[in-house]
């Protein structure tokens, strides 16, 4: 007998579906057929507005994936089951089949966009393949994120075919798009400032420009879409003890500042 899907006295049940390892789960037609558009897979029939006396039935799913899709159905949070990957895929694909849009339930906010959002912590590159090969356009961007420090050269040949080659493109241009953007932003040196007696054009352009070029060097080396903001400060700041004008270092950590904020401006999802 299901754990969620059991016989109350608060909430009588009129239905018992039985999966294909015997698991028994007692459910109400009024739901299953407010939220199908296809009568439940046509295991569920009405006539003249009258629901057809059915009392059992027997579907070919395994318990794990079928409380998934019934968790579904309901609204309800199948997080303490702890469903596995393939479990979660397998409801994907058997919802439409029961009438079930994935449009409608797999919305922000939701128990099972946020299950999958969850799972994509722990493996982001599957999750994503996972939902762009649904077309899950709002949970594919927001799994985007998490794929900022996964190289693209862990992409398999399986996660291409799956996510297809639109947002294959999308999470390549995401990786690449942010890449070149942090160079250019390394790239540009400190403003500089007015010549002065102690620090003239000369002088800025063979200490603090050339600083700057050595030092961003390595990083532009380095460099990738998910480069954190900490490691700027660990390899700029230093610069700073090296200069000997106040203007210079002045200019610099004004410098340093506008990178790290313009880099979390940087868009983050694809």
């Amino acid at each position: 007998m299901s754990t969620t899907f059991y016989p109350r006295e608060d909430h009588p049940s009129d239905l018992i579906i039985i999966s294909a390892d015997n698991v028994f789960f007692s459910v109400h037609k009024r739901i299953l057929l407010l939220k199908t558009n296809n009568f439940f897979g046509g295991l569920l029939q009405v006539e003249d507005d009258v629901i057809l006396n059915i009392f059992l039935l027997v579907v070919s799913e395994a318990s794990e994936v079928f409380n998934l899709v019934l968790h579904a159905f309901y609204d309800f949070d199948p997080t303490n089951y702890k469903p596995t990957l393939d479990q979660v895929a397998e409801m994907l694909n058997k919802l439409p089949q029961y009438g079930l849009p994935l449009s409608a339930v797999i919305t922000h906010g939701k128990p099972m966009y946020n299950l999958i959002l969850g799972m994509s912590l722990t493996k982001p590159l599957d999750i994503y393949a996972l939902v762009a090969q649904h077309r899950l356009e709002p949970l594919a961007v927001e799994v985007s994120h998490h794929l900022l420090a996964t190289p693209l050269h862990n992409l398999t040949d399986e996660h291409c075919l799956s996510m297809g080659p639109i947002y294959l493109r999308r999470l390549t241009f995401l990786h690449l798009g942010r890449t070149e953007r942090l160079k250019k932003l390394l790239r540009d040196p400190p403003s500089g400032h007015r010549p002065t007696m102690q620090c003239d054009t000369v002088d800025q352009k063979h200490k603090l420009m050339a600083l700057w070029k050595e030092a961003t060097g390595e990083l532009c080396w380095e460099a990738s879409a998910s480069t954190p903001v900490s490691l700027f400060h660990a390899v700029l700041s230093p610069l700073v003890d090296k200069l000997n004008c106040e203007e210079c270092k002045t200019s610099t950590r004004e410098k340093i500042r506008k990178l790290i904020v313009d880099w979390t401006m940087v868009k983050t999802t694809i």
